[in-house]
């Protein structure tokens, strides 16, 4: 899968859903900075590559459920 795929289904999925997650409990689950998933969804800052490739497996997860 492209990184640009992989970046563009993780932005889609949080600007969807991310009024209905734990920023801070998605944040330390990763272990990033507290506030990057905040700030990518308030005011559309980048995420780092490395963060999305993280993010987009906790999503994998949720969505085995």
């Amino acid at each position: 899968m492209k990184k640009s795929n992989v970046r563009q289904r993780v932005e889609n999925w949080l600007h969807a859903k991310g009024h209905l997650i734990n920023k801070n409990a998605f944040e330390r689950e990763i272990k990033v900075s507290k506030g990057i998933v905040q700030k990518y969804i308030k005011y559309d800052k980048k995420i780092s590559d490395k963060h999305i490739k993280e993010l987009y497996k906790l999503i994998k997860k949720f969505r085995e459920i």
